[in-house]
């Protein structure tokens, strides 16, 4: 036997055998053990077995199945959202008998650009008003500018929080210019360089590291499976942060993003996702039932139904800029004569709009036969038997497009003190770096 002509069908895998064949299978039988029901069986159990194993602990192997990029403008958004003018900057100097009393008059902007020596670096540039004292005389006031250089980094809690932190002493006052009394330390480079190195130290002496915001776990699926963001990156090339995150379920070999592109430019987040995380999001779905595993006759759900499914790929496709292609198998285990169909089904990823709202979409297209073994390699040969598992592909694809959109699908996501609510802006499945992303644009609601 061979496999012969690939048949496009819109109900893929059907090879449930009927009497009318059975004598052309029989010798097929003792020769080829991939007809036995008991053989076919164990195959199908063993595969079953590895699918959707949950770890006892997040893996954190820095190969990030998800991440998160923000834009420079998101940035500040998120941070001046959450922090406001939280930002540590109010301070006190001692040049000989003065005293210079600094205050934050602004909020803080965010420069996400290559710092010389500081790869983890920020620019952090702000307005403030100043008064000069001298014992408990005042002498005068004014106002100014700073720009620091501070190291940021992500910590992470026991309960799997991200904590984005700010290493204050080891802040960096790149230029401070005042401006008082019609005195403007821009005219004087000596003295403004003064300042800089005395602002300085003084900010390393009383700050230390500060929390920025804190990112609780995503819950993908169900409470057990969860990604947490691990790690962040500045990448200056794209003025973006980049939160990279892990999960405690186990991953198909070879999984993990690859270097991002950057986001458009109305794009302030976006999520990227690792078809190899879906598919394990998807698998996981199928042990919790989620997605049916069995299914009767009829093609309706039976836990115990002669016919099983599981799934054996997800990958981005080179055919269209919102195609997931997706692999996987259903079983025939009971019965006269037993064996797998191996099955193609494109997944699509679009944005519709619903009530003048944006919603995110994923669609199932129309599967194919690809190959197969036992009876599901006769199913990929005989166009007659294509059509007998209509319902169990109608059923089946129905329900893993479901799960697939609440994996990429995020309303909301909550940081301590504010709310981030997202709206997509767009969706797009890179073949080039081999991950699905959501760009998002976001609204950051402080909680009451």
């Amino acid at each position: 036997m061979h496999l012969g002509k690939i048949y496009s069908i819109t109900a893929a895998a059907g090879f449930a055998l009927a009497a009318s064949v059975s004598l052309s299978l029989a010798s097929c039988r003792g020769l080829d053990q991939t007809f036995s029901c008991e053989v076919q069986a164990e195959r199908f159990e063993a595969v079953v077995s590895e699918e959707g194993e949950i770890l006892p602990a997040l893996a954190e192997v820095g190969i990030f199945p998800m991440a998160m990029m923000v834009s420079e403008q998101g940035v500040n958004d998120l941070l001046n959202g959450v922090v406001g003018k939280k930002v540590p900057f109010a301070s006190t100097l001692s040049i000989g008998p003065l005293k210079i009393e600094f205050e934050p008059s602004s909020e803080p902007v965010i420069d996400i650009a290559s710092v010389p020596g500081c790869a983890q670096c920020v620019l952090i540039s702000l307005e403030f008003e100043f008064a000069v004292g001298q014992g408990e005389d005042g002498v005068g006031a004014g106002i100014g500018a700073a720009s620091l250089s501070i190291p940021v980094k992500m910590e992470r809690e026991a309960d799997g929080t991200g904590v984005l932190i700010a290493s204050y002493e080891q802040a960096t006052v790149a230029s401070m210019d005042v401006n008082v009394s019609g005195f403007d330390s821009q005219d004087h480079e000596a003295i403004a360089g003064a300042l800089a190195l005395l602002a300085t130290d003084t900010i390393r002496e009383q700050y230390g590291p500060t929390e920025l915001l804190r990112i609780g776990t995503f819950s993908l699926g169900s409470e057990d499976v969860l990604v947490a963001t691990t790690k962040m990156f500045v990448v200056p090339q794209f003025n973006a942060l980049l939160f990279g995150m892990e999960t405690n379920l186990a991953l198909p070999p070879g999984t993990g993003l690859d270097q991002p592109q950057g986001l458009p430019a109305d794009a302030k987040m976006g999520l990227l996702f690792d078809p190899g995380l879906l598919q394990a999001l998807s698998q996981r779905m199928l042990v919790e039932g989620k997605i049916a595993r069995r299914y009767d006759d009829e093609g309706e759900p039976d836990p115990e139904g002669k016919y099983g499914v599981t799934i054996s790929g997800m990958k981005s496709s080179t055919i269209a800029s919102n195609r997931i292609d997706t692999y996987f198998r259903v079983w025939r285990t009971d019965g006269d004569y037993c064996g797998f169909a191996e099955v193609e089904m494109p997944l699509f990823v679009s944005l519709a709009t619903v009530d003048s709202q944006p919603e995110l979409k994923v669609d199932a297209g129309s599967p194919r036969v690809i190959g197969g073994e036992g009876s599901g390699k006769i199913a990929a040969n005989n166009a007659e038997l294509v059509q007998k598992n209509e319902k169990l592909i109608d059923n089946f694809k129905a329900s893993l497009a479901e799960q697939v959109l609440l994996t990429i699908n995020y309303d909301e996501i909550g940081v301590e003190g504010s709310t981030i609510l997202f709206k997509p802006i767009a969706t797009e499945v890179n073949s080039v770096a081999d991950s699905v992303n959501v760009l998002l644009d976001f609204t950051v609601i402080a909680s009451e």
